[in-house]
């Protein structure tokens, strides 16, 4: 018969076993990549296996879409958590919506890891704390950087880079990893090559990878070679291809566009004065109408929206069940079809402004002194951007500006958001309340 002291052994050899066992059950690899085959069951395919070998302490990755640039940074930033104690890392993004799905990725594979689980000490919207002491936390760029301002990290990821103001990047990113002798990561789709993202990408010092749209084996040719017909040659080779274009005959260049870009989520009201402008299409071109609010001096826009439909009864009727539901007064340009639409919209009680040809060309160019004068703010609206930088402009020999835009391109809600500011110069007389230059 066993003593008390043979059971005491017994019982601490027993636990000493199942600490032994839970140890190596939540072992976390060395090698990111042996982590996520082992750990995560997730296999990469060779390109994204590349950079999760990456151990470089400054990596740029300018991806195409649908690449899963995302999901492998996810991967990296959660073996950079597990694998060292009490590390801090700061996933940023322009808005906190797109920081949140970065960090939502993350917990999708803690919670498909039986072995990451168990390591999670708490978990809450905006951050996973692990046992070991390190923290991921998701957290919006603003357009100052103010809120995240004076934070320290020893690893800073930046999601979608191009489209976060480059003062935040260098003024207030890159000095959180002063002291740690931090990591810094950023990961985009290209825009333009006016910013600190396209700098470090072609910078030698810089582990830079691009990941054109064409690497992904789930991606079909017959998708890609469709796009390109769809989207235009430009945003084509931007969107899919990965390339930095040039955008220097934009009316609207993309530094500008960036600067007027907040985080906030569309129609998020304030109580002010609602503008809206139709862009009517037709059998070839969308239909899309823009609307902005009034306050504080600015316009704030508050949605978008574009469809396609040859019928202008179906057309009248949107912009109705619109109106039914905010309230606005409207702006479209009236000439061919656009009058008796004008007339269908006022039966049903819309105050609508007409515009002559003459005055969408003024709008546009009122549309750019306001973005100029920062008296427009937008949220993270991917197709009125694409929208806006699809406007090209010619200048005749009389000074006078021409615009156009290529081929596979659309400009119909940047013609939108135009009238729609101009809605909101005119006054109740139908005069303007402010001059559009």
């Amino acid at each position: 018969m066993m003593g008390y002291v043979g059971k005491a052994a017994l019982y601490r050899r027993i636990l000493e076993l199942k600490r032994q066992r839970e140890a190596a059950a939540t072992r976390i690899p060395g090698d990111a990549v042996e982590f996520a085959l082992s750990v995560l069951n997730w296999r990469p395919f060779p390109y994204q296996e590349e950079l999760l070998a990456d151990e470089s302490k400054r990596i740029c990755v300018c991806a195409g879409r649908q690449t899963g640039k995302s999901t492998t940074i996810a991967v990296k930033a959660l073996h950079f958590a597990l694998s060292r104690p009490n590390a801090r890392v700061l996933l940023v993004a322009p808005t906190l919506r797109q920081s949140l799905n970065l960090l939502e990725k993350v917990s999708e594979f803690v919670r498909g890891s039986p072995a990451c689980a168990r390591l999670v000490k708490r978990r809450t919207k905006t951050e996973v704390s692990f046992r070991n002491g390190s923290r991921i936390v998701a957290l919006p760029s603003g357009t100052l950087g103010n809120t995240i301002r004076g934070l320290t990290a020893d690893l800073v990821i930046v999601d979608e880079a191009a489209f976060v103001p480059e003062r935040v990047i260098t003024d207030v990113l890159m000095p959180q990893i002063a002291t740690t002798d931090g990591s810094f990561w950023m990961v985009s789709t290209p825009w333009d090559k006016n910013h600190v993202f396209y700098r470090c990408f072609t910078d030698q010092s810089w582990s830079v990878r691009r990941w054109p749209t064409t690497y992904c084996p789930l991606v079909r040719p017959s998708f890609v070679e469709e796009q390109r017909r769809l989207m235009g040659e430009e945003a084509f080779r931007r969107e899919m291809l990965a390339e930095f274009v040039d955008d220097s005959d934009s009316f609207f260049p993309s530094d500008l566009i960036r600067s007027c870009i907040e985080d906030y989520q569309p129609r998020e009201l304030s109580g002010g004065r609602l503008y809206a402008g139709f862009d009517w299409g037709g059998r070839a071109d969308p239909n899309a109408v823009a609307v902005v609010e009034s306050s504080a001096g600015y316009l704030r826009l508050v949605h978008t929206e574009a469809w396609m439909s040859e019928s202008y009864t179906y057309s009248v009727a949107r912009v109705v069940g619109l109106y039914k539901q905010m309230g606005f007064d409207l702006a479209l340009e009236e000439i061919g079809a656009g009058i008796p639409i004008k007339e269908q919209l006022e039966s049903h009680g819309i105050r609508v402004i007409g515009v002559g040809p003459d005055e969408v060309e003024k709008a546009m160019l009122a549309l750019k002194v306001m973005l100029e004068g920062g008296r427009i703010r937008m949220y993270l609206d991917e197709a009125l951007i694409s929208s806006l930088q699809s406007v090209k402009f010619e200048r005749t020999r009389r000074g006078r500006l021409v615009f156009r835009h290529p081929q596979g391109t659309r400009d119909d809600l940047a013609r939108a958001l135009a009238l729609a500011c101009y809605a909101s110069t005119v006054d109740s007389s139908g005069t303007y309340a402010v001059a559009l230059g």
